[in-house]
C-alpha cells in the first residue's frame, strides 16, 4: 500500500505494509515499510467517509501549530501528527505520527493489576508500592504532558480518558489520539472535539446556564484530569458508592458526577450507604495531592475555574517525579562470586584436621583375656548359681546321713566283719554326696550359667561392631578431609577469600555512599520546594503591587492571564477595570515571563545539582561494576564451584565428624559396663568349672569354703 507526503512542494511516496495493525472507529494504524527515514513512524490513515475538507484543515492547523515540545531526556512524549497524507490523487487521507510502545493507563487504573501483565507492571502493584513512588511519578508527567496543551491556549482535550494515554513499564507516557482535540481561538471554537466520555466528563454540561460551551475552557480538562489522577493512586473511580436518599436513583457514574457525589465530600457522606474500601488510600495520600482532589471535585462542582490546573498539579507532583531520584534498577549490584560463602567462616578452624580417639581395641583385649586365679579368689559363684542355704542344707544332709551310716555300720559290725561295714558306710556316704553334687551340677544351671555368658559376649560384640563401624566412618571422613586440604590447600582459599573480603568492602562502602547521596538528593527536593514557594510568594505580591485586577478564581498568572482574557471577551470588566485591561494584561504577561524565566533557571539549578549527584552514583556504580568484573576474573565459575564445594563438603564432613564422635562417645559407658558383665560372665563359668566332686566332696566335711 503506497501513499505519498508532500515534502517542501514534492510528493514522496511511502510504502506501508499491507495489514494494519490496529484499527478504530476513525481510521486504521499501518506500519511503515520504506523508506527508511520514516520506518520509525506510523501511519493513521482515516476511513474514506472521514476523510473531508473539514479533518483535513483540522490536521493542517495541528502540523502548523504543534505544542511546545518536551526535552529529549524527558520520558513524556505528546503523540502529534507530524506529515500529512495523500494517496494518488493528491487528496488527504491521514498524517504520519510517532510510534510508541506500551499499554493503555487503564491497566494501572483498576484494584489489581491483570494476572496476565502482572509480571512486566508488578511494581505498580498497590501492595508493592505502598507510599505510591511510581504512581505519583505518573500522574506527574501525565499532569505535565496536559500543561504543555493547555500551555498553548488553544487546545481542550474534552475526550480525557485512560484508553488515550499510553504507559510503559519504565515510566514513559504519551498522550495519544490528539487529533480528536478541540482547537479553539479568542475564545471561539474553530474545530470540535467529536466525542467525550461521560465518566470522565464534569458536571458544567448539565448546568443551564452555561456562559459558554464548557468544551471550549481548560476546566473541561481539569475535572476528567482529577479522574484519571485519582483511579491511577486509588484504583477506583472518586464518584464509585453506593448512594442512599435522596441520591438513591443515581446509579450510573455520570449521574453521581452531576450530582456531585464525590465519595469525600463531608456534605455527601452521609447520604452514601456503601463506599468500597479502596477509597481509604486517599488518606495515605500526600495531604497537598487531596487538598487538589477536594478542590477538584468538591470547590469545583459548581464553579470550574476552582478545580486545580495541570500546571498547578504538575507544580504540586514535581517533587515525586522519579527523574530527579536514583533508579535502583541502575545502581543495582549483581551477585558477586562466593556470596554464598558465610562471613563469619573460621578458615583457621575449617582446616584443623580433627583428633579422634579408638575406643574399640581396649575393650576387646580385656575381654578375651583369660581369667587368672587371682581373679578368681575373691569370688564366689552368685546365688542364682549357688543359694549359700542349699548347700547349707545339703551339708546337714550329708552329716545327718555320715551320723545314720557309723550308727548302722557300728549296729552291723556285731554280726558282719568290721572291715566290710566299713568298706560299705565309705561307699554310702560317697554315693550321698555324689547325689548333692549332681544337685549343684544340674544341666539347667550349666545352660544357664553358659547361656548368659554367651548372651553377654553377644551384645558385647554388637557394641564393639557399632563403635567399629563409627571409627571406620571417622577414619574415612578424616582422610576425605585430608585429601580436600591437599586438593585445595588453606592459602589457595584464604587468597580467594580475602578477594572476596575487599570487593564485599566496596559493596558495602557503595551502599553507605549511595544512601547518603539519597540524602543529599532529599535535601536538595526540600531546598528547591522552599525556593520554588518564595518565588511564586515574591511574584504574588507583585502582582497585586502592579496591577488592580478583578476578582479572579485563578492560583497562577497564567490562569489570571486567562481569566482576565475571558472576562474581557464576556463583557464582564467595568469602566475601570476596562481602562486598566491592557496595562493589567501586560504586567502580568511581563510578571509571568520573569516568573517563567526565574523558574526555568532554578529548575536548571537545582536538577544540575541532582544530575550531579546522580552522575557521581553512576561513575561510582560503573567503578563498582568494573571491580566485581575484575574479581570474577580471577575467581572463574570453575574456580568458584570448587572453592563452594570444598567449603560445603569441609563443613558437612566437619559436621557429620562430630555427629558421629558424638554417637562413639555415648558408646563408651555402655561397653564399659558390658565389659564388666562379660568378665563376671566368665569368672561364674570358671568357678563353675571347678566345682568337682572331690572338691565337693572336702566342701560337704566343711574342710574348705563353697566356691
Amino acid at each position: 500500500m503506497k501513499v505519498w507526503v508532500n515534502t517542501d512542494g514534492e510528493y514522496l511516496a511511502i510504502e506501508l505494509i499491507d495489514k494494519a495493525f490496529a484499527s478504530g472507529g476513525e481510521g486504521s494504524l499501518y506500519k511503515i515499510k520504506a523508506p527508511n527515514q520514516f520506518t520509525d513512524l506510523i501511519a493513521k490513515i482515516y476511513h474514506p467517509k472521514k476523510r473531508t475538507e473539514l479533518r483535513y484543515k483540522k490536521i493542517l492547523y495541528l502540523h502548523e501549530h504543534p505544542p511546545k515540545s518536551f526535552e529529549d531526556d524527558l520520558p513524556i512524549s505528546l503523540v502529534w501528527p507530524k506529515q500529512l497524507l495523500f494517496d494518488q490523487e493528491k487528496k488527504f487521507i491521514g498524517f504520519l505520527m510517532s510510534f510508541v510502545k506500551g499499554e493503555k493507563l487503564e491497566l494501572l487504573c483498576l484494584p489489581k493489576i491483570h494476572k496476565k501483565h502482572r509480571k512486566v507492571w508488578s511494581s505498580y502493584e498497590f501492595e508493592e508500592n505502598k507510599r505510591n513512588k511510581k504512581r505519583l511519578d505518573l500522574c506527574y508527567k501525565i499532569s505535565k504532558a496536559i500543561y504543555h496543551l493547555h500551555a498553548t491556549e488553544r487546545y481542550v482535550l474534552v475526550d480525557m480518558k485512560p484508553d488515550n494515554i499510553i504507559v510503559s513499564p519504565n515510566g514513559n507516557i504519551a498522550l495519544v489520539d490528539l487529533d480528536s482535540v478541540e482547537v479553539v481561538e479568542e475564545g471561539k471554537t474553530l474545530y470540535d472535539a467529536p466525542v467525550a466520555t461521560p465518566e470522565y466528563s464534569p458536571p458544567d454540561s448539565y448546568l443551564s446556564k452555561n456562559e459558554i460551551d464548557p468544551t471550549q475552557e481548560d476546566p473541561w480538562d481539569r475535572f476528567g484530569l482529577g479522574v484519571i489522577l485519582y483511579k491511577v493512586l486509588l484504583g477506583v473511580h472518586p464518584y464509585a458508592a453506593t448512594s442512599g436518599p435522596p441520591y438513591e436513583k443515581n446509579n450510573s457514574l455520570y449521574q453521581k458526577i452531576e450530582h456531585g457525589l464525590f465519595v469525600h465530600n463531608p456534605d455527601i457522606k452521609k447520604h452514601l450507604t456503601h463506599v468500597p474500601s479502596l477509597h481509604e488510600r486517599f488518606y495515605e495520600l500526600p495531604l497537598v495531592v487531596q487538598k487538589l482532589f477536594e478542590r477538584c471535585f468538591i470547590d469545583g462542582h459548581h464553579n470550574p475555574f476552582a478545580r486545580p490546573s495541570s500546571e498547578e498539579w504538575a507544580q504540586a507532583l514535581k517533587y515525586y517525579n522519579l527523574q530527579q531520584n536514583l533508579n535502583e534498577e541502575k545502581i543495582k549490584i549483581p551477585p558477586i562470586a562466593l556470596e554464598q560463602i558465610p562471613e563469619n567462616l573460621n578458615l583457621d578452624k575449617l582446616f584443623v584436621v580433627p583428633t579422634t580417639s579408638i575406643i574399640s581395641q581396649e575393650p576387646k583385649l580385656q575381654v578375651e583375656k583369660p581369667i587368672d586365679k587371682e581373679e578368681l579368689k575373691p569370688n564366689m559363684l552368685v546365688k542364682a548359681y549357688q543359694n549359700p542355704k542349699e548347700i547349707q542344707s545339703q551339708r546337714f544332709f550329708n552329716f545327718i546321713s555320715l551320723l545314720f551310716i557309723v550308727i548302722i555300720g557300728t549296729a552291723f559290725s556285731i554280726i558282719l566283719p568290721w572291715p566290710l561295714m566299713l568298706a560299705l558306710g565309705i561307699m554310702t556316704y560317697m554315693g550321698i554326696n555324689y547325689i548333692t553334687y549332681k544337685s549343684r551340677k544340674s544341666a539347667d544351671k550349666k545352660d544357664t550359667i553358659f547361656g548368659v555368658l554367651d548372651n553377654q559376649l553377644s551384645y558385647f560384640g554388637e557394641l564393639i561392631s557399632t563403635a567399629e563401624g563409627y571409627e571406620q566412618k571417622i577414619s574415612t571422613y578424616i582422610e576425605k578431609i585430608k585429601n580436600l586440604h591437599i586438593k585445595n590447600p588453606k592459602g589457595y582459599i584464604s587468597d580467594f577469600l580475602h578477594k572476596k573480603f575487599l570487593i564485599k568492602e566496596k559493596i558495602e562502602n557503595f551502599n553507605k555512599m549511595i544512601q547518603e547521596e539519597k540524602r543529599k538528593l532529599q535535601n536538595i527536593k526540600r531546598e528547591e520546594r522552599s525556593n520554588f514557594k518564595k518565588l511564586n510568594k515574591y511574584y504574588e505580591e507583585q502582582v497585586i503591587k502592579q496591577t488592580k485586577l478583578p476578582k479572579l478564581e485563578a492560583k497562577t498568572i497564567e490562569q489570571k492571564i486567562i481569566l482576565l482574557k475571558r472576562a474581557k471577551r464576556l463583557d464582564k470588566l467595568n469602566a475601570e477595570e476596562n481602562i486598566r485591561y491592557k496595562e493589567d494584561l501586560l504586567s502580568l504577561e511581563q510578571l509571568h515571563t520573569q516568573l517563567e524565566i526565574e523558574k526555568l533557571e532554578m529548575e536548571s539549578l537545582f536538577l544540575e545539582k541532582s544530575k550531579d549527584i546522580l552522575y557521581k552514583c553512576q561513575q561510582k556504580h560503573e567503578e563498582l561494576l568494573e571491580d566485581i568484573r575484575i574479581y570474577h576474573q580471577s575467581i572463574g565459575e570453575k574456580e568458584e564451584k570448587e572453592v563452594a564445594n570444598l567449603i560445603t563438603e569441609q563443613r558437612i564432613s566437619l559436621k557429620e565428624l562430630e555427629r558421629l564422635q558424638y554417637d562413639l562417645k555415648q558408646l563408651e559407658k555402655p561397653l564399659e559396663t558390658q565389659l564388666l558383665k562379660c568378665r563376671r560372665a566368665k569368672i561364674n563359668a570358671e568357678l563353675y568349672k571347678k566345682i568337682s566332686y572331690s572338691r565337693h566332696l572336702i566342701e560337704m566335711l566343711g574342710i574348705k569354703k563353697p566356691i
